[in-house]
C-alpha cells in the first residue's frame, strides 16, 4: 500500500505529515559515529527528538539530536543544498518516522521555491528508487526499506494555499474567499522567502518571486551581537530557543534579548515588504495569507502595512498539511476512490487521512 506523505524541506526546519501525525525537526545534520548517547532517563525522549539512522555505511545524528550531541552539526544553507548527501538524508530520516513495515512505499509530495522549481527534475531523480535505512530507538535499531516511486514537486507556497482551502473532511470548502479573487502568499523561510500569486484558484507563475532573504540573515546579526557584547560564540543552529524565547543563557543566567531581536527582524521585515510591494500591486489583492516558520516569526512586523493579511493556521506545517492533502487526493484519483468517501470509513484505515483538494486547478 502506497502511504501519502506531505514534506516541506526548509531550510530552517522539516515538516512533514501523514493525515494522522506530524513531525518538525530542525533542517540540522551531524555525524553519528562517535557513539550512541546514553538516556539517564531524566527527561524521556522519543520520535523525532530522538532522530539518528544509518545509510549507505555511515550513522547519522538529524535534528534536536545533531544539536544536542553531535561536535560536527551544520545546517546547510546553500542555494542547492549539495554539500554532501544532506538533503538526501534529511529526507529520509524524516520518511522514516513512518516506516513502520520491512518495506515501505511512500507517494512524497514536496516543495521547492517558485524560483527554484527548474531543479524538480533533478531532485527527483536524486530521491527516487529504493534506499536501505537502519533506524535507531533507543539501544534499538531495526533495517527497513523506504520505496520512493511517485515524488511530486510543486510551488512551495502553494502547500500553504491548499492547507487553507480544505475542510476537517479534506474536501474543498465550495464558498471558502480565497477560491476568488486574487490571493497572494508570502511563505517567509529560514534562507529565502517567497512570494506566490493565486488567481480564482489558479496558480499564477507570472506573479510569482524567490528572494535571497529569510530569518537566517537577522539569526547572523544576533549571534554576532552575542559575540561582540558578551564573548558568546553561538551556531546559527543552536539560536532557535533563543530567539523564540527572546532570552539566552550566559554563564548560567539568562539574558534579555527582545530589544535586540525586535530591533532585528524589523529591519528584515522592511526589506520584505520592499520586495512585496516592487512585485504586486498590494491594493489588487483580496487577501494576503502570511506563512513559513519565519511568518510565524515576521508577522507582526508586517502585517500592519498590509490589511488584508492574515497569518496562516499554524504556518510552520502549513505547507506540509496541505502537501499531504495533494498527495492523499491524487492517490484517491489513481485507485477510483472516491473522494468525498465518509468519515466513518477512512477512520477504519490503518493510516487514517484528511483528505485532499478536489481539483483546485492548482498544478493539476
Amino acid at each position: 500500500m502506497e502511504r501519502s506523505i506531505g514534506l516541506d524541506m526548509g531550510y530552517g526546519f522539516i515538516k512533514i505529515d501523514d493525515g494522522r501525525e506530524g513531525h518538525v525537526f530542525p533542517s540540522v545534520v551531524g555525524e553519528g559515529e562517535s557513539g550512541m548517547p546514553m538516556s539517564l532517563a531524566l527527561t524521556p525522549r522519543s520520535g523525532s527528538s530522538e532522530l539518528r539512522i544509518s545509510y549507505n555505511g555511515k550513522s547519522y545524528l538529524l535534528g534536536d539530536y545533531a544539536i544536542r550531541h553531535s561536535r560536527l552539526a551544520h545546517r546547510g544553507l546553500s542555494p542547492t543544498r549539495a554539500e554532501g548527501d544532506d538533503l538526501k538524508i534529511l529526507f529520509l530520516g524524516a520518511l522514516s518516522l513512518y516506516a513502520r513495515e520491512t518495506v515501505n512505499n511512500f507517494y512524497v509530495v514536496t516543495g521547492l521555491p517558485p524560483g527554484r522549481m527548474h531543479m524538480a527534475d533533478d531532485l527527483v531523480r536524486q530521491l527516487r528508487g529504493d534506499h536501505e535505512v537502519i533506524r535507531y530507538t533507543g539501544a534499538s535499531r531495526f533495517g527497513v526499506s523506504i520505496r520512493l516511486e511517485h515524488i511530486e514537486v510543486v510551488p512551495q507556497p502553494v502547500g500553504t494555499y491548499w492547507s487553507e482551502v480544505l475542510d476537517e473532511r479534506g474536501q474543498l470548502r465550495p464558498d471558502h474567499p480565497l477560491l476568488q479573487g486574487r490571493v497572494g502568499v508570502v511563505d517567509i523561510g529560514f534562507r529565502t522567502s517567497d512570494f506566490a500569486t493565486v488567481i480564482d484558484g489558479e496558480y499564477s507563475p507570472a506573479f510569482c518571486r524567490t528572494v535571497p532573504l529569510g530569518i537566517s540573515f537577522g539569526y547572523e546579526e544576533i549571534a554576532q551581537a552575542l559575540s561582540t557584547q558578551y564573548g558568546l560564540e553561538r551556531e546559527q543552529y543552536a539560536l532557535d530557543e533563543a530567539v523564540i524565547s527572546g532570552r539566552v543563557n550566559i554563564s548560567g543566567r539568562p539574558v534579555d534579548i527582545t530589544d535586540l531581536r525586535d530591533r532585528i527582524f524589523g529591519d528584515i521585515g522592511t526589506k520584505l515588504l520592499v520586495e512585496l510591494r516592487s512585485l504586486w500591486h498590494v491594493q489588487e489583492y483580496d487577501h494576503i495569507i502570511i506563512t513559513g516558520g519565519g511568518g510565524r516569526v515576521l508577522e507582526r512586523y508586517m502585517r500592519p502595512e498590509l490589511p488584508q493579511a492574515r497569518l496562516a493556521e499554524d504556518p510552520l506545517t502549513a505547507n506540509a498539511r496541505g502537501y499531504y492533502g495533494w498527495a492523499y487526493y491524487n492517490t484517491l484519483q489513481r485507485s477510483g476512490e472516491p473522494s468525498g468517501q465518509g468519515a466513518a470509513e477512512r477512520s477504519a484505515d490503518p493510516y487514517p487521512a484528511s483528505g485532499g483538494p478536489e481539483g483546485p486547478g492548482l498544478y493539476g
